[in-house]
């Protein structure tokens, strides 16, 4: 016959490995649960990125729509050829004062290269696409009209107006000078962009 203290013995012995089986399965339980945690993360994170690459697409295609637009070309061509002989006569000619026509025009566009200013400096729109599709146009309008934007910073809006339109023009500036170093003036325009971007 087997003694009461061994029975007790086994029992304790017993006891003592279900708490330890039942330990193991707890920390292999764990474990499991943890990566599939990562896994899970990883999957959001994964999907966080695909959502972020889709938004900076669409984005990118919206301005381009606005940007490639015939009535923000034909606009784009207007302005490039006013023509003035200081700050008094563009104001003269074109100021909103007396020529509201010109200011609805200037703002139309000039408020579509700040959008592309802020949302390049946001890095929510592709750079390159946004230049090799008329964005460096922006070049020719900034370098024509910087003399007549610092003058309103001064009389009217404020150091902080168009900011995002004069990053956005230095930015397609040092793509351009990039690829074509040589490229530094518009003679047709009377432009000096070196002058311009201090290259």
């Amino acid at each position: 016959m087997v003694e009461l203290a061994t029975l007790q013995a086994i029992s304790y012995i017993m006891g003592s490995l279900g708490v330890f089986l039942a330990a193991i399965y707890y920390i292999f339980n764990m474990r499991a649960t943890h990566q599939a945690r990562k896994e899970v993360n990883k999957a959001q994170e994964e999907q966080r990125e695909r959502d972020e690459i889709n938004k900076k697409i669409q984005l990118t295609n919206n301005m381009l729509q606005t940007l490639c637009k015939l009535e923000t070309q034909q606009i784009s061509g207007e302005l490039l050829n006013y023509t003035w002989n200081d700050t008094q006569d563009f104001l003269n000619k074109y100021d909103s004062s007396v020529n509201p026509d010109s200011f609805a025009k200037r703002m139309a566009l000039f408020n579509i290269f700040e959008t592309l200013g802020y949302l390049l400096k946001q890095e929510v729109i592709d750079q390159e696409l946004i230049y090799i599709n008329g964005g460096n146009s922006v070049i020719f309008h900034w370098a024509k009209f910087k003399p007549i934007l610092e003058e309103y910073r001064k009389i009217a809006y404020g150091s902080d107006m168009f900011a995002y339109f004069e990053y956005f023009a230095e930015e397609m500036w040092r793509i351009k000078h990039s690829r074509d170093p040589s490229f530094t003036k518009d003679q047709t325009l009377g432009l000096d962009f070196s002058a311009i971007f201090n290259t």
